[in-house]
């Protein structure tokens, strides 16, 4: 299962760099000098001779689509703004995601003085990029121009989710800071079902607070968790608890963190657990984690500690995002390793997507990794997972269902079916 993981995850990295290959045209070497040529005669101010060189160059090349881009452009410096949307038009009709076109048109809609038609080029961009900060940002500059202020703090919320350590989102969170809708609440609950060696069901419940800050976000929350045994009713009488926060400061402009802690007086959750790890942007839409997990469990035979080490790289592609996870375990001279393989579709924008888990081993930042004994890290597991999110009603409240099966070890040699169900609820304000 592990080679199968990795296999994947290769094969899909491999797909998206070779469909990334054949999509870059590069133009003939006399075109590429020409267009340089055009560019500093436009930004000169000869923007006649400019658009001249750009319409050779297209009878040339007609797929030299920056040519036509800055024929746009051009003409909407001039405030020709008719003859610049016909061009940034013929482009798009061509190449209908070409993100530099639909950037040149939102510019020339502001500058035409449309910002609702600027704004529907956002949305454009966002249906084939979901997760292109600079559309977010645009967007959210752009509803604030024409007072859609709750509209602009909901599309700011996609934007810091995407990326709290985003330099852009929070400079204008800081500068709409007085305004509503900083805070979210959440209430998530997890339950799992197995037969093997006895009927068991778990049920987790998290009630969870954020708030943004001008510096990155901070989130308190309380689970609940507990162990029904034959018999019992939806709750039984020894429910334990669990209090937790994370933050998510930025460090750099391309880089934020994660930091955790937690504590729970009762034998369900570890007593103490901590976690921290760095996030970094890469180019190309990549991006890398690398940090560290520490659970501490109470039991008769004293405290026992678990050092966890994880590391992650991940790839946004058009309305894709791919993610590779592992979790590296040392104990007693040996390594135990779990991976994890996560790939969600977008769907209208970045809070509607399908998604997909396929995972080997145990993380612990699953409900159940935060919820049992330290002897589950050493047995093997095979999980799937399928997820779906999207609005209830309102731009405010998002609801995420996910449905999973995992074929999992209880004792050495001796496995188990578990059945698992999640549905989370999400309300900003």
């Amino acid at each position: 299962m592990l080679k199968f993981l990795s296999l994947v995850t290769l094969l899909l990295f491999c797909m998206i760099g070779h469909g990334l290959a054949q999509e870059s045209s590069v133009p003939k070497k006399n075109s590429l000098d020409e267009f340089k040529r055009a560019r500093e005669l436009a930004f000169a101010g000869n923007r006649e001779e400019a658009r001249r060189i750009c319409y050779e160059i297209l009878n040339e090349n007609p797929e030299f689509y920056d040519a036509g881009i800055l024929i746009g452009r051009t003409f909407a410096w001039d405030k020709n703004f008719k003859s610049g949307r016909e061009e940034l038009q013929k482009v798009l009709d061509l190449d209908f995601d070409n993100s530099d076109a639909i950037f040149a048109m939102i510019d020339l809609e502001k500058w035409a003085g449309d910002a609702n038609k600027a704004v529907f080029y956002c949305e454009y961009g966002l249906s084939i990029f979901p997760n292109e900060e600079a559309f977010l940002v645009e967007k959210i500059k752009l509803l604030q121009d024409i007072g859609e202020e709750d509209k602009s703090l909901l599309v700011l919320d996609e934007l810091l989710e995407l990326n709290p350590g985003s330099e852009e989102g929070l400079a204008l969170m800081d500068k709409y800071k007085s305004s509503r809708m900083i805070y979210k609440a959440v209430y998530q609950h997890d339950y799992e079902y197995f037969k093997e060696p006895y009927n068991r069901k778990w049920h987790l419940s998290s009630f969870q607070l954020a708030r943004r800050n001008s510096w990155g976000t901070v989130i308190g929350k309380i689970n609940l968790g507990d162990l029904i045994f034959d018999g019992e009713s939806f709750w039984s009488g020894g429910v334990a608890k669990q209090f937790e926060i994370d933050a998510y400061p930025r460090v750099t402009k391309k880089s934020y963190a994660y930091l955790n802690y937690g504590y729970s007086p009762d034998n369900l959750f570890p007593k103490h657990r901590a976690g921290a790890e760095l996030y970094h942007k890469l180019p190309e839409a990549f991006g890398f984690s690398a940090g560290m997990r520490f659970l501490q469990f109470d039991s008769d035979a004293g405290n026992k500690n678990i050092y966890i080490y994880t590391a992650s790289l991940e790839k946004y592609y058009r309305n894709y995002w791919f993610s590779f996870r592992t979790y590296l375990t040392p104990k007693n001279g040996n390594v135990s390793q779990s991976y994890w393989l996560t790939t969600r579709r977008y769907l209208r924008d970045s809070k509607n997507y399908i998604g997909l888990e396929l995972a080997a081993g145990v993380s612990p930042d699953e409900p159940r990794g935060n919820f049992l004994s330290p002897d589950m890290y050493k047995y093997k597991s095979r999980k799937v997972r399928l997820s779906y999110q999207d609005r209830l009603g309102t731009d405010r409240l998002l609801y995420l269902l996910k449905f999973g099966y995992e074929r999992e070890e209880y004792r050495v040699n001796e496995k188990r079916n578990v059945l698992s169900f999640s549905v989370k609820l999400s309300y900003q304000f």
